[in-house]
């Protein structure tokens, strides 16, 4: 293992500063959402977007509310220069499903330390490596990645599978092959999760009513809005909201 390699677990309160630093860095989601800019290029990490900090990249975050990510530090000689480049050029990516069920497992090994033990990097930081950067995460289906974009710019709008097919331009049975394969979920699900996140934001913000937010969330009313987010994160929008203000 390289005198720099680490894995640690963080979280993120409010805006950070512009910063860079000569070693490669994996952003790796656990628990909630972060807003990064790295090199001008801003991006949204949730439970399903990591991103890749190259070498001399110049970035800074912003986060509201609960969060907590894996971060990997490593010499940049553990990566390909395709990787590499990739990296620089396209600094946010999908996580795979073995990297997500792998993440779950480092969480657990690590039983609340802010950071694993060297013996357990040695084995643990490669395979975290491999899955995170297989091979090809950067050729992501175009088709569904723009479709992604769309919805998570938009998530509050009707979005009807017949819609996202359309627009993704699959038929029904593709779309669903599409999000098994890339995100490990189903479209419906998929849709789920970005209007939570979408409704956590405005909640950590304070300033709509929390029927304003489940409406413009996509929720036919702020019921509906507090079932999903018991049944996903055992708290109601109410007492979200309070958590974040205590």
């Amino acid at each position: 293992m390289h005198a720099d390699d680490s894995l640690s677990f963080r979280s993120y309160g409010g805006t950070g500063h512009g910063h860079c630093h000569a070693h490669v860095q994996l952003v790796l989601p656990l628990h909630g959402m972060l807003e990064l800019e790295i090199e001008g290029r801003g991006g949204r990490l949730d439970l399903q977007r990591a991103a890749l900090v190259a070498p001399g990249a110049l970035h800074v975050q912003q986060s509201q509310g609960r969060n907590r990510f894996v971060i990997v530090d490593c010499d940049a000689s553990r990566l390909d220069e395709a990787q590499l480049e990739a990296g620089r050029q396209r600094p946010f990516f999908a996580l795979p499903p073995a990297a997500r069920h792998l993440l779950a497992y480092v969480e657990h090994m690590a039983q609340g330390r802010a950071q694993l033990a060297p013996a357990v990097t040695r084995q643990v930081l490669p395979l975290l490596l491999d899955a995170a950067l297989a091979p090809g995460r950067h050729r992501r289906e175009g088709r569904l990645q723009r479709l992604c974009e769309r919805i998570r710019l938009a998530p509050g709008q009707d979005w009807p599978l017949a819609r996202m097919a359309s627009e993704a331009g699959l038929g029904l049975t593709a779309l669903h092959a599409a999000f098994r394969r890339e995100l490990d979920c189903s479209p419906a699900q998929w849709l789920q999760w970005q209007r939570l996140e979408w409704a956590q934001q405005r909640l950590a913000e304070g300033l709509l009513p929390l029927a304003r937010i489940a409406q413009q969330a996509g929720y036919s009313d702020q019921s509906a809005l507090t079932r999903a987010m018991r049944r996903e994160f055992g708290v109601t929008p109410g007492h979200y909201r309070r958590q974040l203000q205590a």
